[in-house]
């Protein structure tokens, strides 16, 4: 696929220069490390977020998938946990932890769809990450009908997307760790992931499927985990992403058609004079205002937990003590060339 040039998309309006949410605002008593991906959205003029909560160890196992909700996008209410991982961590369990929860309205069904990553878990080696791994992408659909409905509850309908057969050569041991999908026209496509930090793009009839894999031969995108795709009001789509270990910054890619993304570019942020992180993770999804502005929420951790000498091969997760994953915001707007 084609690479179209893109330069500075955004610029940076307004950083707020504390956390929207973090560690002892209510409805976080039970959330041990914080918040890390998923999607945030404005709908009928109140923002919803659906995040995972490291509610506990083994971390990054132990999660819950919750629902959150503000009428202005800085004091937030917890609503719900809509599941709540299993966390075993010998292996067996296909549902030992999960992630990555998506909203989508779908119109045909008139319903909500929720999709999510579901992992097996047990320690990780010297060699392999084994914390996440052989993931699935399991729907969920809401019992509520109409747009009113995104509360849920949300019952899971079973998997679309599975390591198998089909599986791109470039997927590694985590599966399938990420999956957005968005209209193009008539069709459907997702953005879908594996380790490590690789993307590549699926397609389906509908959002309830069937999906099939499209960029087999090679990937899409590299270092950029998690895209949550956006359609501009001019018809250009922007995917923000989570650039990993190798970028340590969030990201966008900006498409015309859906299908050719540009180049990753990364928003600047760590030298705002209002920082407050020691590591950004995943960008929520940018949401636009009335004003043409754009929130975008993220998560961030209050250190930078690379900095963990044999982070990825460690025994305890005290070494992860006193780190915590917020939520925060940042306002955007459109480049003057952008």
């Amino acid at each position: 696929m084609g690479k179209p040039q893109s330069g500075s998309l955004f610029t940076v309006k307004n950083l707020y220069r504390t956390p929207v949410i973090t560690k002892t605002d209510s409805g976080t008593e039970a959330n041990t490390y914080g918040f890390e991906g998923g999607r945030a959205l404005k709908v009928d003029g109140t923002y919803h977020l659906f995040t995972t909560e490291m509610s506990g160890t083994p971390i990054w196992t132990k999660t819950k998938l919750a629902h959150w909700s503000s009428s202005d996008g800085f004091e937030w209410r917890r609503v719900s946990t809509i599941m709540e991982s299993s966390g075993n961590f010998d292996g067996s369990d296909r549902y030992a932890c999960l992630w990555s929860p998506m909203p989508t309205f779908d119109d045909e069904r008139d319903r909500w769809a929720l999709t999510y990553v579901c992992y097996r878990s047990k320690p990780n080696t010297e060699e392999e990450w084994y914390r996440n791994y052989d993931g699935r992408i399991a729907p969920a659909v809401s019992g509520t009908p109409g747009r009113a409905g995104v509360a849920g509850p949300y019952e899971q309908t079973g998997i679309i997307m599975e390591p198998g057969s089909d599986s791109a050569p470039w997927e590694g041991l985590m599966g399938v760790d990420s999956f957005f999908p968005y209209r193009v026209g008539s069709i459907w496509l997702a953005w879908y992931g594996s380790s490590p930090e690789l993307n590549g793009l699926a397609e389906a009839p509908s959002l309830s499927g069937p999906w099939r894999r499209i960029t087999t031969d090679r990937p899409v995108s590299r270092h950029t985990e998690n895209p949550v795709v956006t359609m501009l009001p001019d018809g250009r789509f922007v995917a923000v992403f989570d650039g990993c270990g190798h970028h340590q910054k969030m990201g966008y890619m900006v498409s015309d058609d859906g299908r050719a993304w540009s180049e990753p570019v990364l928003l600047e942020l760590d030298s705002h004079p209002d920082r407050w992180w020691g590591l950004t993770r995943t960008p929520l999804g940018l949401i636009e205002e009335d004003d043409g502005t754009f929130t975008l929420f993220f998560t961030a951790y209050n250190r930078n937990f690379y900095e963990i000498p044999g982070i990825w091969s460690a025994k305890s997760d005290t070494v992860f003590d006193g780190y915590f994953a917020s939520l925060g915001r940042v306002s955007l707007e459109l480049a003057p060339n952008g």
